[in-house]
């Protein structure tokens, strides 16, 4: 097995220039001074163009000719088959992509995610226009080279949820749409409850202190990962399990925010940081699809983290860090995080709206990967969509379209990832209600563990082994079913508001 030895030390050198890739852009992301956005754009540019090209080159071809020769493929071990599988699919995918418009794609996002940032802070959607318009052209070329039979939009979606088109989605979202919108708008006939008791002035350090000790309620592991600061929440596996990197924003009038960026990003991160140490090295390591990754965020950020049972546990905590909150009691606090009302910004959205934002940005991507909408046209398309859904208009481009980094970023085909991960979550909290009992009484007897360990025992070891339909399919005996996320959003929020 001489070939399969070489092989491993070959993707250990992609990995470490990835690797490198990862830490310079959470670097970029949380700390780096503003002026020096131009130089490190450079050095990420080299880092992964460096390795596309060791991905794509001739010894790749020839490693992977060797090693899935039938004769050879065979005697091989699971994990090993999978890694070599694996490689294969993306040498294929990405082996016509020329280095040079790879090179292109990477440098052009790069500036864009550092003038996104400006752009956000000071209300100009029209800087951001020519990135984005240039990202577009760039992903569709990318895309006629290696999937030139794929409409590039169902391309771009099979990356991030392999299998699904976006003719499906239209037919799982229009259950979604008319399982919660009845809810929705039963909801806005009753009375408002309160937000106002949230509104304060609560340090960043104190908000810190309160992050910190949810993340260790829900099992993260600090010699594994770290907790930072960013203008949009996000995690990164720079090495998953051993090193697993979130951040939070912190909004000083509001902790529900960052408290929630929080659990979702914790979720996130403590996915990457159970899954199995073999995997190292092998390109396996890391989540089994977005949909699937997204499920363990919105898992921890609302099935425990929007759960009586949880604030009964941990209430006490947020009186103690954040005094004021000792006048507001634990029901006025947990009706008030799990209001029902449309609001501007996604990641603050309650559990039923969210989903409406998913589709909004879902529609809006198709229309631009169809050309039936220009990019200039994108800050008043969005609000017309806010306007039909939500009957909301965001007041300005901040709290509208930019207010997410994806795009800006080049992640188009990602955010039907999020209400597909609301989706799994149900599921996954049906079967372990079934196989370990209701989770109202697992938070309440202090059995985060035993959920934790369900998670990692049916996804997270996994990584990358496992595709979304067969962890659907071995957990839960089931592929994607609306219905339990239904059930639990009726269930609940017939009971808060008394439906």
């Amino acid at each position: 097995m001489d070939k399969l030895k070489e092989f491993k030390e070959y993707l250990n050198k992609i990995n470490q220039y990835e690797q490198a890739s990862n830490i310079l852009q959470w670097d970029m992301q949380t700390c780096m001074p503003y002026n020096g956005g131009d130089s490190n754009t450079d050095v990420l540019t080299m880092l992964s163009s460096k390795s596309f090209e060791l991905s794509v080159s001739d010894k790749m071809k020839d490693l992977l000719d060797n090693l899935t020769n039938p004769e050879t493929f065979n005697n091989l071990d699971s994990i090993s088959k999978k890694m070599i599988s694996e490689c294969k699919k993306q040498y294929d995918d990405n082996k016509n992509i020329p280095s040079n418009l790879y090179s292109k794609y990477i440098q052009v996002v790069s500036q864009s995610e550092q003038t996104w940032q400006k752009a956000k802070s000071d209300n100009d959607f029209k800087t951001m226009v020519p990135y984005l318009k240039e990202i577009i052209e760039l992903t569709k070329e990318m895309y006629s080279y290696s999937k030139p039979n794929v409409d590039t939009y169902n391309a771009l979606l099979d990356d991030y949820e392999k299998g699904i088109t976006a003719n499906q989605l239209d037919t799982i979202f229009k259950e979604l749409k008319e399982g919660t919108i009845p809810l929705i708008e039963a909801i806005s006939k009753k009375d408002k409850i309160n937000q106002h008791i949230f509104n304060g002035h609560y340090p960043i350090h104190l908000q810190e202190r309160l992050s910190n000790y949810f993340l260790d309620v829900i099992n993260f592991d600090f010699k594994s990962g770290c907790l930072s600061q960013s203008e949009h929440p996000f995690t990164t596996g720079i090495n998953s399990p051993y090193d697993v990197r979130i951040t939070t924003n912190y909004d000083i009038n509001d902790i529900r925010s960052s408290l929630f960026s929080v659990l979702h990003e914790g979720g996130h991160a403590i996915y990457e940081q159970n899954i199995n140490p073999k995997l190292v090295g092998t390109r396996l390591n890391t989540g089994a699809s977005m949909g699937i990754h997204e499920s363990q965020s919105r898992f921890y950020e609302n099935i425990i983290g929007r759960n009586l049972s949880f604030w009964k546990k941990h209430y006490n905590k947020v009186c103690e860090i954040l005094p004021s909150y000792s006048n507001i009691s634990l029901d006025k606090f947990y009706k008030g995080i799990n209001s029902v009302e449309p609001s501007l910004i996604r990641i603050d959205a309650d559990e039923l709206t969210y989903n409406l934002h998913v589709i909004i940005r879902f529609e809006l991507e198709k229309a631009l990967f169809s050309g039936n909408l220009e990019v200039k046209d994108l800050s008043t398309a969005w609000n017309d969509k806010m306007k039909e859904y939500l009957g909301i208009i965001p007041k300005d481009d901040t709290t509208g379209v930019l207010q997410d980094c994806h795009w800006y970023s080049g992640l188009f085909g990602y955010f039907p990832s999020y209400s597909l991960g609301n989706i799994y979550s149900g599921q996954f909290l049906n079967q372990i209600e079934k196989e370990l009992g209701p989770i109202d009484c697992l938070i309440e007897d202090d059995r985060l563990v035993d959920i934790n360990n369900w998670l990692k025992v049916n996804i997270h070891q996994y990584g990358l082994m496992k595709s979304p339909t067969e962890i659907i399919k071995d957990s839960c005996n089931s592929g994607i079913d609306t219905k339990p996320i239904i059930k639990y959003y009726t269930d609940k929020y017939s009971s808060i508001y008394n439906l």
